[in-house]
Order: C-alpha cells, then structure tokens, then sequence
C-alpha cells in the first residue's frame, strides 16, 4: 500500500495520524486501508486516531493494530439511524474532542 500511495513520506514529520472507516471490524484486520495507516504511522512512531461509524473490536485489539485513540460515532448517538443521519453534528463533535486530546498524545 506505502509504495502505491507514498503514505510513508506523506506522514514523515507528522505529529498525529487520523484515518477513518465506517466499521472497524474483523474485515478491516484482514487488510483495509485504517489498519495499514495505523500500522505504518505506529512504526514510525506516530499515533494514530480512527474516526470511524461504528466498531466491533475491543480496545486490545484496537491498541495492538496501532492506535491510540478510537472515535465510533455510535457511541455518541442515541441509535444507529441519528448516527447516519446526523453523522455531520456528531463528527463536529468527535473533532473537537481530537483538538482537545491532541496535544496529550503528541
């Protein structure tokens, strides 16, 4: 994936890595391109925050794939429905926790 996007040098010098999915799930442990990302960033020494819809994997699971912070915006919405459809409020809010928590994690 490095040599065909040029990730690598795209993050050399980056003090935070954010990547998202809709699920982070066992699919994604299977190759999708967020786990790739956390992987290739947490070599270099980078953490890495996923924005995602929704996940399934436990926060071992989620630490040992790379990263150091999971934001699933389930976990703000009172269903699945106000997550999707709402999704623009609910990121707003995910992304301002990311501000916050940056600077603890650089």
């Amino acid at each position: 994936m490095q040599r065909l996007t040029g990730l690598a040098g795209a993050i050399r010098g980056a003090d935070l890595v954010i990547t998202g999915e809709g699920s982070l799930d066992e699919q994604s442990l299977a190759g999708k391109a967020p786990i790739g990302v956390a992987r290739l960033a947490a070599a270099a020494g980078i953490p890495v925050i996923a924005v995602c819809g929704r996940t399934t994997l436990s926060a071992a699971v989620l630490r040992d794939a790379g990263f150091a912070r999971v934001h699933p915006v389930v976990d703000l919405a009172p269903d699945v429905a106000t997550a999707i459809a709402q999704a623009p409020r609910y990121l707003a809010t995910i992304g301002a926790r990311i501000a916050a928590e940056a600077s603890a994690l650089v």
